[in-house]
């Protein structure tokens, strides 16, 4: 999959309650969507009960946030338990990964904003010539 609508299109349940703030970095991308294959195996059969609430990026890295009904928590806490340890292994994977293309990467504190970058696009940043790292509107 190489775009947000790709992927709300292959898990529909993952992304059914709108409005979803899905702040994805073309970087990151790759991360998110193993990330929901990953989730999609865990559940197995029933996938009722799980949904992303927000995608975004903080302090320089990822933050996944989903909603499981506490039904499925209470009855199944492994399973929950799972899902959380899925999401923190992307997010910290993120630090290490840059935000705009996907290379190896390491957060830069270095400009005011923090963001995990690989070398040619901290340069870039540096010296004002980067171009966004988020999917446009109508690629989501």
């Amino acid at each position: 999959m190489t775009n947000p609508r790709e992927l709300k299109a292959r898990y529909p349940y993952q992304f059914a309650f709108e409005p979803i703030d899905m702040g994805v970095t073309r970087g990151w991308f790759h991360l998110f969507s193993r990330l929901c294959a990953e989730i999609d195996e865990a559940l197995g059969e029933d996938k009722r009960g799980f949904h992303w609430i927000q995608l975004k990026e903080k302090l320089g890295s990822a933050r996944m946030y989903f909603r499981l009904t506490e039904g499925v928590r209470e009855r199944e806490p492994e399973l929950a338990q799972r899902l959380s340890s899925l999401a923190f292994a992307a997010e910290d994977a993120s630090a290490t990964v840059c935000a705009a293309c996907g290379r190896p990467g390491r957060i830069d504190r270095r400009a005011g904003y923090m963001l995990a970058l690989c070398d040619k696009h901290h340069e870039a940043r540096q010296a004002g010539t980067r171009g966004s790292v988020w999917f446009e509107e109508d690629e989501s």
